[in-house]
């Protein structure tokens, strides 16, 4: 994995805001930084986030399948009671998920190590989906990375 250091688009706030990206910046702080991109491997995105991505989901699938059997792991996953028949009747009839992002750390060497699970925020599949292509597409225009370069998702 290679760190890559990039000047930011200069009117990148403005692209934010006019495409409805309102929330670029958080208590002071800016939440989208563009200040670095990473450049991994085939083997790198295969085998160490790839394939944890897939055991991972498959232990959270395991998890769900316990919890909607158990009101004590309900309790403890911190699910309000009034919602407990409606999730588990939607587990029973294998309805899917629209998708889950996992937030994990990785130093490029070994498997990357999950620090958390969103799934289902609304928030995320705008900010991949959307606007990170479309600063994709801004930086291969202004020849800020490669051309032959992708996102990953």
């Amino acid at each position: 994995m290679k760190r890559i250091l990039l000047p930011e688009r200069s009117d990148w706030k403005q692209q934010a805001e006019a495409l409805g990206f309102n929330f670029h910046s958080m208590y002071g702080e800016p939440y989208w930084d563009e200040s670095r991109a990473y450049q991994f491997t085939l083997k790198q995105i295969e085998d160490d986030l790839e394939d944890v991505t897939e055991e991972i989901n498959g232990l959270c699938l395991q998890l769900v399948d316990k919890a909607v059997q158990s009101e004590q792991m309900m309790h403890a996953l911190q699910i309000p009671e009034k919602y407990w028949d409606w999730i588990a009747q939607s587990w029973k009839n294998s309805e899917p998920a629209l998708y889950g992002r996992f937030d994990f750390v990785y130093d490029g060497n070994g498997p990357a190590k999950m620090l958390e699970f969103n799934a289902d925020t609304p928030t995320s599949l705008y900010e991949t989906g959307f606007f990170q292509w479309n600063w994709l597409e801004d930086q291969l225009s202004r020849g800020g990375i490669p051309q032959q370069a992708d996102q990953f998702n």
